[in-house]
């Protein structure tokens, strides 16, 4: 008896120093107390809280799953433990723990909502519909929480119309959800049904003026659509009421440089990389506009530290970033005349998005001529060449690499090929009298040795 009341006290007082913020001493008080009684499943539930408060989430997995299997039909315990493994990864062990649920309670729509969700997300798009249909059949009617969910996986695989179905069924069958109607407006711009979707989403934001996710959506569609200054106040509206949105903040930035508003927009930027240090691309973004702005230094100064944390990320974490945003990095540190910089990021878009595509290769051959590195240049322009043969500025820059390094026949080889291609391209003629002038200049050297 004695250790038991000693239990609960440690327990309790486990939860009062969490609730002061001391974790590690809420931690060890908690784990004496599951020591000495480990049949609480509160208990081990408490320590799964303070653990994924601590950030350790595999550890609070197996407290949460403790829980559950001391008592499983306690709704609480189950959901910690879904929730937390969706939060680490787990998504098949999420999906199990759903399914447990299910067969305690399979006239629950949230659960079976929940289930979709999490095997869509698992890219398990066939199995989420299953349930979508298993829900169908265990209930008692049809339920928006699950159309709406299976909507999401269905635009996923790009179903379209399926998902624009399921989704307007759900709101006919609740005309005031307004998650339905924001997934139905992207679905709408995703279709390019952009005069139906511009009414839904000012419909969206005048019910709810500072929901920043559907103003943010709200102002690219915006954007997307010409109305560059009414997307800016869209976004002005949000952070009157929200003013340390990154988010938001990041989207006005873009919204300004995109109408020329260079300065304004490096204040956007800034104050974003002030609230999130871990935003990437509003690095590059501000660079972008310092470039514009003659601040060359500072922006070299960005994208050198940009390029340095994608060197020291894992590669795994270098591929999560979108080719096309690794390619627009390229782009931009071909502006900034970082040469060596360019070479690193364009190379691993082209190793990893396609060697063949030409988008890529250009802008790669480029900065391997500007950085010196004349060989490289070279084998990626004759990549180019297998793919588009009729690439003049490819051939261009073989013809004065081989001048360059004296190779004067066949310098007059590529010039040969191109000028059949585009007779009158003014880089060749450039090249063809430097090739002329080498020749004779060449000529009169021997001519000064023989003598």
């Amino acid at each position: 008896m004695s250790d038991w009341v000693d239990a609960e006290t440690l327990a309790r007082t486990a939860m009062d120093l969490f609730e002061s913020g001391q974790l590690a001493d809420a931690e060890a008080s908690l784990r004496q107390a599951i020591e000495i009684d480990s049949d609480q499943a509160e208990w081990h539930h408490q320590l799964g809280m303070i653990l994924t408060e601590s950030g350790r989430l595999a550890e609070a997995i197996v407290s949460f799953d403790c829980a559950a299997k001391a008592e499983p039909s306690v709704r609480e315990y189950l959901d910690a433990t879904v929730a937390a493994r969706v939060r680490f990864g787990d998504l098949n062990g999420a999906a199990e723990r759903l399914q447990h649920m299910l067969r305690l309670e399979p006239a629950d729509d949230a659960t079976w909502a929940r289930l979709i969700d999490v095997q869509a997300a698992a890219g398990k798009h066939d199995e989420a519909e299953t349930s979508f249909y298993l829900a169908e059949l265990h209930l008692e009617e049809r339920s928006r929480l699950c159309l709406v969910a299976i909507a999401r996986s269905l635009a996923e695989c790009c179903e379209w119309d399926r998902a624009k179905w399921c989704l307007e069924e759900a709101i006919r069958m609740a005309p005031a959800n307004s998650e339905a109607r924001q997934y139905l407006a992207q679905v709408l711009v995703a279709t390019d049904q952009l005069d139906v979707a511009l009414p839904l989403y000012e419909q969206l934001v005048r019910e709810s003026p500072v929901d920043a996710q559907v103003a943010i959506a709200w102002a690219d569609l915006l954007s997307r659509v010409g109305r560059e200054p009414e997307s800016a106040d869209v976004l002005r509206r949000v952070l009157d009421a929200d003013p340390a949105n990154p988010d938001v903040h990041y989207r006005l930035g873009v919204a300004c440089a995109s109408q020329g508003h260079y300065q304004q927009a490096a204040v956007a930027f800034q104050l974003v990389r002030r609230l999130d240090r871990t935003h990437l691309q509003c690095d590059r973004d501000l660079a972008a506009c310092l470039l514009q702005l003659g601040q060359v230094g500072d922006a070299k100064r960005l994208l050198v530290l940009n390029v340095q944390r994608l060197r020291d990320a894992k590669a795994n974490d270098l591929a999560g970033d979108s080719a096309d945003s690794l390619l627009k990095l390229g782009q931009l540190l071909l502006s900034a005349e970082l040469f060596a910089e360019a070479v690193f990021v364009l190379e691993f878009v082209a190793n990893h998005a396609g060697s063949d595509d030409v988008s890529i290769l250009r802008p790669l051959a480029r900065a391997r001529y500007l950085s010196g590195d004349q060989p490289g240049g070279r084998r990626v322009s004759r990549r180019i060449l297998r793919s588009d043969p009729a690439c003049i500025a490819s051939i261009s820059n073989l013809a004065f690499a081989s001048l360059q390094a004296n190779r004067l026949v066949e310098a007059a080889g590529w010039m040969k090929r191109g000028f059949a291609l585009h007779p009158n391209d003014e880089p060749l003629r450039r090249i063809r009298t430097r090739l002329r002038l080498r020749r004779v200049a060449n000529l009169v050297r021997r001519l000064m040795g023989a003598k």
